[in-house]
């Protein structure tokens, strides 16, 4: 018998755990808009996860994107795929108006295996965000302390928090490794509300743009990980 994990459609088990962390709110200023595009290698991490890759690609690239338009949006959207498998991704974004960093729209979609799907919604509620767009925030104001927020998931509100871990060097794809701060994002235990069951962990690099190194979506015991394939030079020099 499969591991309930896996008793779900194997074209619905991935975008399950990258889904399972689909928003982040926003807090402090607003920071400049500008094109960035960083590039990962990403892989299912952990035992569930190994066992996943049984029924998954086990590995494949990721791009984290963030771009200017003509209106004054900025659309900030992470794809990931799969290597042999051409023309399916799991897509999610949010259009924002950066002065705020305040979210106009959001949307996900995935094409795997002869399924797709997509959702597009306009977000009314100030202070949330996508995760893309949470992980701007977070880049642009990084807490020094815990810092409790809240997290909107097809449209339930959750609670939680984002712990500073410290500094910590972390591998890259390319075999370098780099210092980073580590922040961890959990889920807080609300009476009368549920507990959100995702977890993100995000390795920010230590130079003045604090590129996000690595990135980890944790669902149910299976981890993806994105690990960027190299360093930006003002990060690898700000890491020495």
């Amino acid at each position: 018998m499969k591991p309930k994990l896996f008793q779900a459609a194997p074209s619905r088990v991935l975008v399950w755990i990258v889904a399972g962390a689909l928003a982040l709110p926003v807090t402090g200023n607003a920071a400049p808009a500008g094109d960035e595009s960083f590039h990962y290698h990403w892989s299912l991490r952990n035992f569930i996860g190994v066992i996943a890759g049984l029924f998954l690609p086990r590995q494949g690239d990721g791009e984290l994107t963030s771009k200017l338009q003509a209106n004054g949006h900025l659309t900030s959207e992470l794809t990931i795929t799969s290597g042999g498998h051409q023309g399916e991704y799991w897509r999610y974004g949010a259009e924002i108006d950066p002065e705020h960093l305040q979210p106009i729209r959001a949307w996900s979609s995935y094409v795997w295996h002869g399924r797709s799907k997509s959702k597009s919604s306009d977000i009314d509620q100030r202070g949330v965000m996508d995760i893309v767009s949470g992980i701007y925030s977070i880049r642009r104001d990084p807490p020094t302390r815990p810092r409790r927020l809240e997290i909107w998931s097809d449209g339930d509100i959750y609670s939680v928090i984002v712990l500073p871990r410290g500094i910590e060097r972390r591998a890259l794809a390319d075999g370098s490794t780099v210092e980073t701060r580590h922040y961890a994002i959990r889920g807080v235990d609300m009476p009368g509300k549920d507990e959100w069951k995702g977890k993100i962990d995000l390795w920010l690099a230590l130079d003045d743009a604090a590129t996000p190194a690595v990135i980890q979506i944790s669902r149910s015991l299976a981890d993806v990980r994105l690990e960027l394939k190299s360093l930006p030079k003002a990060a690898a020099q700000a890491s020495r």
